[in-house]
């Protein structure tokens, strides 16, 4: 048979194996109280990464070209140069130095 050890208030009884009390008071039930097992766990630390990063680069555009320095970079002649500033309207833009001569910084003076 298994007893177990009761207490309460200074008084102790002894449980029988039916589960009553000897005497008949009320009384607390002392336990053992077992510690909660322990886990102990091992956490491995994030993998690392290396993360390249590229410096910033700036990016200007080229200056844009004149009407005139277009058509010569193309390979167009003096002639046709002259013949597209007359259909465009002879625009002031083409002939830096007012003569009546156009592209004459790209072709050179013609006057």
């Amino acid at each position: 048979m298994v007893a177990v050890l009761l207490a309460s208030a200074g008084a102790a009884a002894v449980l029988g194996g039916c589960g009553t009390t000897t005497a008949g008071t009320p009384v607390t039930v002392v336990r053992e109280i077992v510690p909660p097992s322990t886990t102990t766990a091992i956490v491995a630390p994030p993998a690392t990464s290396v993360v390249v990063a590229e410096p910033p680069v700036t990016v200007t555009r080229a200056p844009s070209l004149t009407s005139c320095q277009r058509l010569l970079a193309e390979g167009f002649s003096y002639t046709y140069a002259y013949s597209a500033w007359v259909n465009a309207g002879r625009p002031l833009s083409w002939d830096a130095d007012r003569d009546g001569y156009p592209c004459e910084q790209s072709y050179g003076n013609r006057n």
